[in-house]
């Protein structure tokens, strides 16, 4: 059965989770702050980002999959908490597993998701 991902509802369950000692589970701030670059290139399969080895420390995507990433995708996550929230679907056009927790819409064929 699929679940209906919504990023502020899980943000929301996180910053009540508690561990054993009765702490807050996760750092609501950010402990250093991470810049991704990802640069457009026609020549990368879609879904997939690739080390730029002119350039170290930044990647190259398809521009279909940096249309498709969450805006959000690196806001206030870290390690723990990207397997905890994963929303799992079946794309129904292209039949790829994807995330939902990181895409807008299918990075593999451009569908979009289901609503519910």
């Amino acid at each position: 059965m699929e679940r209906k991902f919504s990023a502020n509802e899980n943000f929301e369950l996180l910053k009540n989770e508690r561990n054993i000692a009765n702490r807050q589970m996760y750092q609501m701030q950010p402990s250093q702050e991470v810049q991704v670059q990802i640069f457009p290139d026609k020549s990368v399969t879609p879904a997939k980002f690739i080390p730029n080895k002119t350039m170290p420390g930044t990647f190259r995507a398809h521009p279909t999959t940096i249309a498709a990433m969450r805006s959000d995708l690196f806001a206030n996550m870290y390690d723990e908490a990207f397997e905890e929230l994963s929303a799992l679907i079946t794309c129904s056009s292209c039949q790829n597993e994807v995330d939902k927790q990181f895409w807008k819409f299918c990075p593999h064929c451009e569908a979009t998701f289901p609503k519910n």
